[in-house]
This record gives C-alpha cells, sequence and structure tokens, in this order.
C-alpha cells in the first residue's frame, strides 16, 4: 500500500502489464458510507500475446467488491454531446466517445474489450469460436434474451443486422466489413460467419462494428412508416428509450425483459443523459448533485472527481489529437503537417487540450509490447517549422487554415493556445470555426474541415489503430493513404504471433513518423465517475462506458 497526493492506492490483482488497484479518498466525501467500492485505477497497457489469444468462450470477468445493490432510483449521466439517432449500424455501441453510452444502455453488448488488457469479454454471446484458421467464426447467443418490443434476439437477428449494414441503401459506416461476410443460420441460437480471408483478430471487428443489435421487426416496421430507426430505436439492452430530445436529452427506462437474461438486472429504474459541453460544468453537476455520472478525460478533471466521486480510470495507449485533412490545403502537404508538429510545444499543448494532462510521446505507451523509443513523436523545433512555413509561403501556400471545434470551456482553452502559439510565427495563420455538438459529429464523419480535435485511444491497436489508419478506415476521415500502412495492416489477418503484430506496428509507427498525419497531444487519461453511492462495477471498451445493467445504489 502507498499513499499519493492524499490517495490511497491498494493493488487488486495483476493482469500482466496492467495493474488494477483500487483508491479511496482520505477524509469524509459527500454521502459516502464506509463500505464504498471506492475507486478502480487502470493503469492501462496495450495486451501482449497474439490475438488469437483473446477469444474466450464464456463469460470470465472478475469483479470483486462490489457491494449489493438496491433495485429503483434514476441517475443522470451529463455528457459532451448526443448524437441525433441510435442507429447500431449507424453508430457505435462500443468504441465511441458520444454514442456508446447511450447505445449500450439500450442495446447492450454481444462483446466487449476490457479497457485494461484489450481482452474480449463476452455478455450476449455465450460463446465466440474460430475454427482452425480463423476464416469461419461461430458465435452461440445466451438463451431468452428479448428485444424490449418482446421479439426475441436470436441468431438471424444478427443475421439481419449485419446484412442490413451491408445493404448500400442503409448507409453504414460498417459496410466494408459488413458486405465481404458470407452469414449462416445454424439455429436459433448459433450463427456462422465465413470471412473473405482468414483473421485471427475478427473478434476485435465484431466488438467495433456489430455489437449493436437492434430488433428487426422494429426496424421493418420504421420502414414501413417511412421513419430512419435510429429516432425509434428497439434493443435488447437493459433499457429502453422513455423520452428523448435528439442532442440535448434523452430519458432511458428499464426494459422489462432484460431481467430473463440477467435477473434482478437492471437495478435503475430510469437514466438520464444530458448534454452538458463543458467539463467543469460537468463536474459542478455532480458536486451539487444535479447528475450522479460523467465520463470526463484529462488528469486535472480525474484529480478533482477522485476528491468527492467514485472513479474507475483508464490510461490508454495514444490519446487526444488533431486530425490534419491531407486531402485539402494546406495539410495535403505533408511540410505544413511537419510544420505544426515543429511549431507546437506538445507538453503546452497537452495542457491546453486537457489541463495536467502528459503530453503523448509515441503511438504506444512505455509498457506496450509495440512501443518503441525509436518511433517518439518529433520534439518542438521553432526554428525548423519557420522554415518550412517560409518556404511554403514562398511557393504561393502560405499555411492557413480553420480549426473546427466545439463550444467548451477545454477547446476554448486549446483554440486560444493555437492562436497564441502560431501567432508567434510567420506565413500561417488559424482561424476558430465553433460548431454544435451534431455539426461537429458530422465533420468529422463528413471530412469537411482542415483540422479538427479528436482522439484515438487504445488497450488493444485492433480495433481503434486499423480504424483510423487504415486508408479505408472507419474514421479515417482526414484522408491518410500510405500505402505501406495499408499493405501492413491488411496482414493482420497472418499475424498470429506476437513478433509477427510488432513488425506490422512498426510499420505503421514509421510511417507515421513520415508522414505525421495528424497532430498527437496528451495522453488518454479517461476516467468513469459516479456520486450519491451509485455504483458502476464493470468499465468497459474505451473505459468511459459500462454495463448498464449492473449500475445502481448501494443497499
Amino acid at each position: 500500500m502507498v499513499l499519493s497526493c492524499g490517495i490511497i492506492y491498494e493493488t487488486e490483482r495483476d493482469k500482466g502489464d496492467a495493474v488494477i488497484v483500487r483508491t479511496r479518498t482520505r477524509g469524509n466525501r459527500r454521502r459516502r458510507p464506509a463500505l464504498t467500492v471506492g475507486v478502480m485505477l487502470a493503469l492501462a497497457a496495450v495486451t501482449g500475446g497474439s490475438a488469437a489469444a483473446s477469444s474466450p468462450s464464456g463469460d470470465h470477468r472478475v469483479v470483486s467488491a462490489v457491494p449489493d445493490r438496491q433495485t429503483g432510483g434514476s441517475a443522470m449521466m451529463v455528457a459532451t454531446a448526443q448524437v441525433v439517432q441510435l442507429d447500431p449500424q449507424l453508430q457505435r455501441v462500443s468504441f465511441a466517445f458520444t454514442d456508446a453510452p447511450m447505445m449500450s444502455a439500450v442495446y447492450g453488448n454481444l462483446a466487449w474489450l476490457d479497457p485494461a488488457t484489450g481482452e474480449l469479454e463476452l455478455y450476449f454471446l455465450e460463446s465466440l469460436e474460430p475454427n482452425e484458421d480463423f476464416s469461419v467464426w461461430t458465435m452461440t447467443l445466451h438463451p431468452g434474451i428479448t428485444f424490449s418490443d418482446g421479439t426475441p434476439m436470436d441468431a438471424e437477428a444478427i443475421r439481419y443486422n449485419i446484412a442490413r449494414a451491408a445493404d448500400p441503401d442503409t448507409g453504414s459506416r460498417f459496410y466494408e466489413s459488413a458486405a465481404a461476410l458470407e452469414l449462416e443460420v445454424v439455429d436459433d441460437l448459433t450463427l456462422q460467419v465465413t470471412l473473405a480471408e482468414p483473421n485471427p483478430s475478427w473478434y476485435a471487428t465484431l466488438v467495433s462494428d456489430f455489437a449493436g443489435i437492434g430488433s428487426p421487426t422494429a426496424m421493418e416496421q420504421a420502414k414501413a412508416d417511412g421513419v430512419e430507426f435510429g429516432t425509434v430505436p428497439v434493443g435488447a439492452g437493459p433499457f429502453m428509450v422513455k423520452d428523448w430530445t435528439p442532442g440535448q436529452t434523452l430519458i432511458v427506462e428499464r426494459n422489462p425483459y432484460f431481467a430473463d437474461f440477467r435477473p434482478g438486472e437492471p437495478y435503475l429504474d430510469e437514466i438520464t443523459f444530458e448534454t452538458v459541453p463543458d467539463q467543469v460544468q460537468q463536474v459542478n453537476a455532480l458536486q451539487s448533485g444535479a447528475a450522479q455520472i460523467v465520463a470526463p478525460t484529462g488528469a486535472d478533471v480525474v484529480v478533482q472527481l477522485t476528491e468527492f466521486a467514485d472513479i474507475t480510470v483508464t490510461n490508454t495507449s495514444g490519446g487526444s489529437d488533431v486530425w490534419l485533412n491531407n486531402t485539402i490545403p494546406p495539410f495535403d502537404d505533408v511540410r505544413a503537417r511537419q510544420a505544426i508538429w515543429y511549431a507546437l510545444d506538445q507538453a503546452a499543448a497537452a495542457n491546453a487540450f486537457a489541463a495536467g494532462t502528459p503530453p503523448a510521446r509515441s503511438l504506444f505507451g512505455e509498457s506496450s509490447p509495440y512501443y518503441d523509443a525509436a518511433f517518439e513523436f518529433p520534439a518542438q523545433d521553432t526554428e525548423q517549422a519557420q522554415a518550412l512555413f517560409d518556404e511554403l509561403a514562398a511557393e504561393g501556400k502560405p499555411v492557413e487554415f480553420t480549426y473546427t471545434t466545439l463550444s467548451s470551456a477545454a477547446q476554448t482553452e486549446f483554440s486560444n493556445f493555437l492562436l497564441a502559439a502560431l501567432g508567434e510565427f510567420d506565413n500561417v495563420s488559424v482561424t476558430i470555426d465553433v460548431k454544435t455538438s451534431d455539426e461537429y459529429l458530422q465533420a468529422t464523419r463528413s471530412g469537411e474541415y482542415q483540422a479538427i480535435p479528436h482522439g484515438a485511444y487504445f488497450s488493444n491497436p485492433i480495433p481503434t489503430l486499423v480504424d483510423t489508419f487504415h486508408p479505408d478506415g472507419l474514421i479515417n476521415s482526414f484522408g491518410w493513404d500510405n500505402p505501406a500502412v495499408r499493405e501492413a495492416l491488411d496482414s493482420l489477418g497472418t499475424a498470429t504471433t506476437e513478433e509477427a503484430q510488432r513488425e506490422i506496428w512498426n510499420t505503421v509507427q514509421e510511417q507515421f513518423l513520415t508522414d505525421l498525419p495528424i497532430y498527437f497531444v496528451g495522453q488518454g487519461v479517461i476516467g468513469f465517475a459516479t456520486v450519491d453511492d451509485l455504483v458502476a462495477p464493470t468499465v468497459i471498451n474505451y473505459g468511459n462506458n459500462v454495463l448498464w445493467g449492473e449500475v445502481g445504489y448501494a443497499a
């Protein structure tokens, strides 16, 4: 046991490089009983070993020291933004900051990844088994799962959802990964998926793209009524939509059928998801009792919350970043991207982006098996930056760009940092364009920006880095198209050893440093915090989301 900054850390269990520890603040906290769960701090690292090793059958989660919870009550989660549709073929249930908490409350999860280790954990699925060469994957559902409209969630429902994603008319973000699959319903609970080519990491694609399953009956009814299914969502998760002001407030109530899958769950009667763009206001909402849940990013906010909240923290590889659109001026020229890297003090940028957060020094954290000091990001070099700005201006290509951002105190701080830092140089100018949350999300997905804040947080580089850096990646709207990266990431399907995977990620890191397609800012510090004796035992995926059925007030 050690004492640091007034917080007692007790080691709970060791999962390779990732150490799970329990924390509790010293002294009194508002409405905090002696038997509170406290805080688990996950010092997350990329999992070692082969991807194939993370394909278990059955649920092997270990949740220790979880207090009894009472049935009933409501809670509010404050979030930076909300989507205006909840469609599992358009939004992610898993790896998303805006979408995931609301989506998983309504849809649940076929499976999820442990944020500390990157390992696969099963939920609605009872088993997920590949054949010998990883070209065919067979998934089996737990029996007795029912959508909130009373229809069964079965193998045909999963097939329908994946086939819907593969239909070009759906406009799914997951079209490419769905269209290549052959689907066969073996029986009511079993679906066999044949891949276009072997892939020992397909389990991560399943979690990333297809973890949320909607009711086919409700989807067909929405089509018949001429409305978007995402505006009338029906899933098999622990909650269903009660009231909704898209983009601002979503209220969900218990799914009466969920207890057939998880007896006694959900504990809560109701959850409200409320848009509060500013993290300072989010913290104030928890401290005042106006809200009970928040999923913050950034070290200072996390430290503030440890003073009065129970919080699980995940320190990830990757981190916050600024996407630079590689397809249009000025950032279609690598020299413009290099100039930004050389111009900015990364420590100051990280502090401005999320106060107190250390800068991201490389793509992988030092505890990752894929970390190599040779691939650390370039250091600030103001002379080189000015030389590049001058060179581009002399060619008639001055670095003039718009930074598209959100309205929040944190983003205002970073915008002001950019204006001041780049204002020290000649032949560069930046304009700040503040968008609503919905406009911002549309811009990130359409690529209609020159520079925009985002993030690439991960414990397992699959699927996040594939989605971000593959030329055809789901979220690569900044247009980085590097042939060596494409070839390397396409070879993941045959990389069944850690050494083979290391070669792939070395190539990605090497090419990243050559092209510098985006600007990395701060390390990933992601929290999930609760107050008022609200217990959230299991954080999932990024660490910004939980298994909502387990959330309840301590008895």
